[in-house]
């Protein structure tokens, strides 16, 4: 059985990266900790630098969790301390749709997401739209994380899994079991 430890979970905005670090901190008993939670406060202002770096440290410095996110600006502190890195890898289509949903969903609910912060129909027409940051990422992400995962030079105690769509993603889950792949 693989020891997964240190796992970060990584894909373009909407795939589903906070779905599944549910899914495994569940079956594994793993703290989890979505990087937009770090970053946003309330009324979706990003904390500075300094201390987002401070609180990823902290995030990071246990001997077992679960990190979700892109921030590429702390890729070498997360990834450096990770030894296993999930892929997302999802078609546009279908991360789009599942982004519509969800963000539509939530400002019909008013469901809170990173420290209380509510999308909004206003917010998510706006500049500021995530819907318009997916677009913009999609092909970024994609092509940042192809070039991360075939050239392994800098992290190479990293296990990588690229998951092409939820089916992959489902038996991948299988695939673990039900005993807890923290080693000793």
């Amino acid at each position: 059985m693989l020891a997964m430890k240190r796992i970060i979970i990584v894909g373009t905005t909407g795939c589903g990266k906070s779905v599944l670090a549910e899914k495994l901190s569940q079956k594994f008993a793993l703290s989890v900790t979505d990087l937009d939670d770090l970053y946003w406060q309330p009324g979706w202002i990003p904390v500075s630098l300094d201390e987002f770096v401070h609180k990823v440290d902290k995030a990071t410095s246990s001997p077992a969790w679960i990190i979700s996110g892109n921030y590429s600006r702390l890729r070498d502190l997360v990834w450096e301390r990770a030894d296993t890195v999930i892929w997302l890898d999802y078609g546009f289509w279908l991360i789009m749709h599942q982004l519509l949903i969800r963000s539509v969903s939530r400002v019909i609910n008013k469901t809170p997401v990173c420290n209380g912060n509510i999308e909004t129909w206003k917010r998510l027409f706006s500049k500021d739209s995530i819907l318009i940051w997916m677009l913009k990422s999609f092909t970024k992400k994609r092509r940042e994380y192809g070039t991360l995962t075939n050239d392994r030079s800098n992290f190479a105690q990293i296990s990588f899994f690229r998951l092409h769509s939820p089916a992959d993603t489902e038996k991948f889950l299988e695939s673990l079991g039900d005993t807890n792949p923290i080693g000793e």
